[in-house]
């Protein structure tokens, strides 16, 4: 049995495809692809594949991370990537792959944070670079960022994101941009649409959210690790 690592960009519309469904859309490619496939055991089984972390509806990502398993190590890495990506639409471009031992821990369990960049839409005047670099530190200044969530069995719960917030900055590059460096995995995170919606609501002073198509987000990387140590997780180093 083989393992296979594979790195790949999400462009365009299809940004915009839930986790499920993305995950869809690679089973059914790689079916199509002819790959020597390892199933799942059970009533319902499917190609043992994972998707390193999801990827919010409506981000796009320049390196997501997934892995799956082959029946043999026949597929080399440049193989595999040649006959899958025949098989993707436009938007979901492969840019890496590498074997690996099948034994380790998942791609899943080592997702410890993520970075990301929001790039100011257009489609509205933009607040002046001044006024958002001066909400930016107004939110990191904060000792606290409390939201209220559902909690186990649908009961409203309080969470302090502000620990998840790693690294926040903002430019100027044509218009405002933003890069979050925040916490991720299965052991809690923080959405960027809710850090945005809290910057929206200190640069503004009003509650209420930001609407969404004010920025263009974008994945940028996943990392593993500790804060203050982190490493970008990558096929070559997972």
């Amino acid at each position: 049995m083989a393992r296979i690592c594979f790195s790949f960009a999400v462009t365009g519309e299809l940004k915009y495809l839930s986790h499920l469904d993305l995950m869809r859309l690679f089973q059914r490619a790689l079916r199509r692809a002819a790959l020597p496939l390892v199933y799942s055991q059970g009533f319902n089984p499917h190609p043992r594949l994972s998707l390193a972390a999801p990827l919010p509806v409506g981000v796009s990502a320049a390196r997501e991370l997934g892995e799956l398993f082959l029946a043999d190590d026949s597929i080399a890495p440049e193989q595999f990537l040649k006959r899958l990506q025949e098989q993707l639409p436009a938007g979901l471009i492969l840019n890496g792959a590498a074997a690996k031992a099948p034994g380790g821990p998942s791609l899943a369990a080592q997702v410890s944070a993520a970075r990301y960049r929001a790039a100011w839409s257009g489609l509205t005047p933009s607040p002046p670079a001044a006024e958002l670099q001066e909400a930016v530190a107004r939110l990191l200044s904060l000792p606290e960022i409390k939201i209220s969530h559902r909690g186990k069995g649908g009961k409203e719960a309080i969470a302090d994101i502000r620990p998840f917030i790693y690294e926040l900055t903002a430019g100027m590059e044509g218009g405002p941009v933003l890069e979050m460096l925040l916490k991720a995995g299965s052991s809690g995170g923080v959405s960027p649409y809710l850090v945005l919606e809290r910057l929206e609501q200190a640069r503004s002073g009003a509650a209420g959210e930001a609407p969404a198509f004010l920025w263009n987000l974008q994945r940028l990387a996943l990392y593993r690790g500790e804060a203050g140590s982190l490493q970008e997780l990558t096929c070559a180093g997972a």
